[in-house]
């Protein structure tokens, strides 16, 4: 894969899959933007690419502050005087019965995976359209699928399925990609991140047995470079689970009531 002289800004790259992503596109010629709120962690990332030669900028972000995003948006353009593709990656997961969950939580969730990233992608709709470039969307099985301890993060991976899927429907005529991509479970530290987790939930927590971020990234870039539409990447166990869901819903719920989702 070649991403020479590609520009690449990818939100959420101070950790887990943003992270490696970030390696990934580096190694394969991309310079990049890395974003988060983290200035330190996106320094350390910054640090640890493999080719240093290439150029890269850490631009500081938070997605619940959207009302800066057309500003930030052009700033970003100006770091290298275009972008090529938007990665929007940045997330946070949950790991709470709704009963439990505080509505401030509820609201920051929906804030920083939806809305965040629909006013991002937004910002910046006009500037890609003229590239011709891509859209990327790190999205989650559970915008396809619903279990327990997940009633915000599904509703907000559920609304960006349907807003990214509707837009590629808009622009794909016009040269733009949007490319969708569904993680299963990776190992990253998005469990330890999660709202309502606990240590006892966190030592049950499967993120660490799935596969590793970094063959992850990889599967990635290759869908990102083909310019592929939907994609699902991680196990089997989830992949068997959007079948259900959508082929026999009564069943998928009945089977999933009872499995841990931890």
């Amino acid at each position: 894969m070649n991403f020479n002289d590609k520009i690449v800004w990818i939100t959420g790259a101070s950790s887990g899959l943003g992270e490696a992503m970030a390696k990934a596109f580096n190694a394969a010629g991309a310079k990049l933007i890395l974003s988060s709120r983290s200035v330190s962690d996106l320094q350390r990332v910054q640090a640890s690419l493999p080719r240093q030669e290439i150029p890269s900028a850490v631009l500081p972000l938070d997605m619940r502050k959207y009302e800066a995003f057309p500003a930030l948006a052009q700033q970003a353009i100006a770091l290298f005087g275009n972008i090529d593709l938007l990665v929007n990656n940045a997330g946070i997961s949950q790991r709470s019965l709704a009963i439990d969950t505080p509505f401030e939580d509820d609201l920051k969730i929906l804030e920083t995976d939806l809305i965040g990233t629909i006013a991002l992608t937004k910002a910046m709709l006009p500037h890609l359209l003229e590239q011709k470039g891509q859209i990327v969307v790190i999205s989650s099985v559970m915008g396809k699928i619903n279990t327990k301890y997940r009633s915000s993060y599904a509703a907000a991976k559920h609304g960006v399925v349907g807003f990214f899927e509707s837009l590629r429907l808009e622009v794909e005529d016009l040269g733009l990609n949007v490319c969708h991509i569904l993680p299963g479970f990776i190992a990253t530290n998005i469990a330890r991140n999660a709202v309502g987790i606990t240590e006892e939930v966190l030592q049950n927590s499967r993120n660490a047995q799935g596969m590793q971020a970094d063959v992850f990234a990889q599967k990635a870039l290759k869908a990102i470079h083909q310019r592929q539409k939907n994609v699902y990447i991680g196990g089997a166990k989830e992949q068997l689970a959007m079948l259900l869901k959508r082929l026999t819903p009564g069943l998928f719920d009945r089977i999933i009531k009872n499995q841990k989702v931890t």
